[in-house]
């Protein structure tokens, strides 16, 4: 997991300023809870999973509720991918649920009873499921088990990435005894306790923030070796959520975010003032909100919703290239959109495109930008997604010799457009050197491929990508990232 952000200016998360920069207007509503009502899981685009005394329902995010067929009694974990399924953990099983019921899912009974899951365990691959036995990975259709504290395990709680499990770096996180855990699949395996969590209240990973966690109203990040203050000087923050790269954060009543160019907003929305007990942010761009005995859905203009792919998600293989993206019309019809680099069709009118890419997506990692741009503002989006397929290595690099290289290509890029904020002792992730660079590569290309950097208003000597830059910067990294 990436845990630098790239960026230029003053308001970064080591930086001493953390202040207000603006107000966002934000669109609010408010529903009754039932007295044992609690919101039990959120899907990455915007889908809350409500769970109480009568039973499981599903709220989408214009606030209308339905009933779910639920043959389960309670729901002690769950995964939401989106209204129509989530992953269930209750009565000792495993259940693939949804608006029409729930179905048992068979594991293997010498897994034991599973307690937590992350990823699509009903995928060859990709899934991780806490039992009382232990921890364990679906790998190429088998379980296959990680050696972990026997001690811990009643304490294990996986860390979820929109629901998946990891992304693109292959690093989970776990909560065990009063301990941030890494695992790192693929490869080259490892399993190693990596912070202390003692007096701490975890929030949760993001690829491009880090982990995220809260210790007496102060908010703290995990770079990979210690906790770093996140600034913040609006007040003691009491809970707080994470999702693509935006935190929020709330304090008493109020609400805030810290957005993708690493600056605070208020959200102005229209809500009575009460204690936010919780939130739960997801991957499109808005949250829901606890407070007291209401559950709210509070979503900033401009948020885009995309469906035929989930972040970090996993397809089959041969899947086809099928997206539909969703959004407040009056934002305009301007949307351009990406696959790995290359423009992809969009039809549609204002608020509704249908995105027409190739017939089939070939195996391994790819990358999908939105920008919709409107008179009044320009919304932005990434996903990253996997799709299986032969002897495909999600963790090697293509195969063929290389063409693009460090010192002959990117370096290049790098002095032109990367080295104002970027440069030893600027004020932002130093990647002067193929070593550093590298560590940022995937990252990198994500975040020049969408427009966000070189960020809007950065100085003249910090030009954006062209066309072809962009795609030397690309096939460097499709290429394995050669010196």
């Amino acid at each position: 997991m990436v845990l630098g952000l790239l960026g230029c200016g003053e308001s970064q998360l080591s930086d001493s300023y953390a202040g207000v920069a603006t107000s966002v207007t934000a669109d609010a509503h408010c529903q009754l809870l039932a007295e044992s009502e609690a919101l039990v899981g959120v899907s990455p685009e915007g889908e809350a999973w409500v769970e109480g005394d009568d039973g499981v329902r599903h709220v989408l995010p214009d606030g209308s509720s339905t009933a779910v067929d639920a043959s389960f009694t309670r729901a002690d974990s769950l995964v939401a991918w989106d209204a129509a399924a989530a992953f269930v953990v209750g009565d000792n099983s495993l259940w693939s649920a949804s608006v029409e019921g729930a179905e048992p899912l068979t594991l293997p009974p010498e897994l034991g009873k599973p307690r937590f899951v992350c990823g699509d365990p009903e995928r060859a691959s990709g899934a991780f499921v806490i039992t009382t036995r232990g921890l364990f990975e679906r790998h190429d259709d088998l379980w296959l088990r990680w050696s972990f504290p026997v001690e811990l395990l009643e304490s294990m709680k996986i860390q979820d990435l929109e629901g998946a499990c990891a992304g693109q770096d292959s690093l989970m996180y776990l909560e065990a005894g009063e301990s941030l855990w890494e695992v790192r699949s693929g490869d080259i395996a490892s399993l190693r306790e990596a912070a202390d969590l003692g007096g701490m209240i975890a929030v949760g990973p993001d690829i491009r923030v880090g982990f995220i966690a809260l210790r007496d109203g102060e908010l703290l990040r995990f770079d990979g070796s210690d906790w770093v203050s996140i600034p913040f000087d609006e007040g003691s923050v009491s809970v707080a959520g994470v999702a693509d790269g935006v935190l929020w954060a709330a304090v008493d009543g109020l609400i805030y975010r810290r957005n993708r160019f690493d600056e605070w907003e208020y959200l102005d929305a229209p809500m009575l003032p009460s204690v936010i007990e919780e939130i739960r942010s997801y991957a499109a761009g808005g949250a829901w909100l606890v407070r007291e005995n209401q559950l709210c859905h509070v979503e900033p203009h401009g948020t885009l919703r995309v469906r035929g792919v989930r972040p970090y998600g996993r397809l089959a293989e041969g899947s086809r290239f099928s997206v539909a993206v969703s959004g407040d019309p009056a934002m305009g019809g301007s949307l351009s959109a990406r696959l790995d680099g290359q423009g992809v069709g969009v039809s549609g009118a204002a608020g509704a495109w249908s995105l027409s890419g190739p017939e089939t997506l070939s195996p391994g990692w790819h990358t999908l930008s939105l920008v919709l741009d409107s008179p009044v503002d320009s919304v932005q989006r990434t996903l990253e997604f996997w799709v299986e397929g032969g002897e495909t290595d999600e963790h090697s690099p293509p195969p063929g010799e290389p063409t693009v290289f460090w010192e002959a290509d990117i370096a290049p890029i790098y002095e032109r457009s990367c080295a104002p904020c970027h440069a030893e002792g600027a004020n932002q992730t130093f990647m002067g050197s193929f070593e550093a660079f590298s560590a940022l590569g995937a990252l990198a290309l994500e975040r020049v491929s969408s427009g966000e950097m070189p960020p809007p208003g950065a100085s003249a000597s910090a030009p954006p990508l062209s066309a072809e830059e962009l795609q030397l910067l690309q096939t460097w990294v499709q290429e394995g990232m050669n010196p």
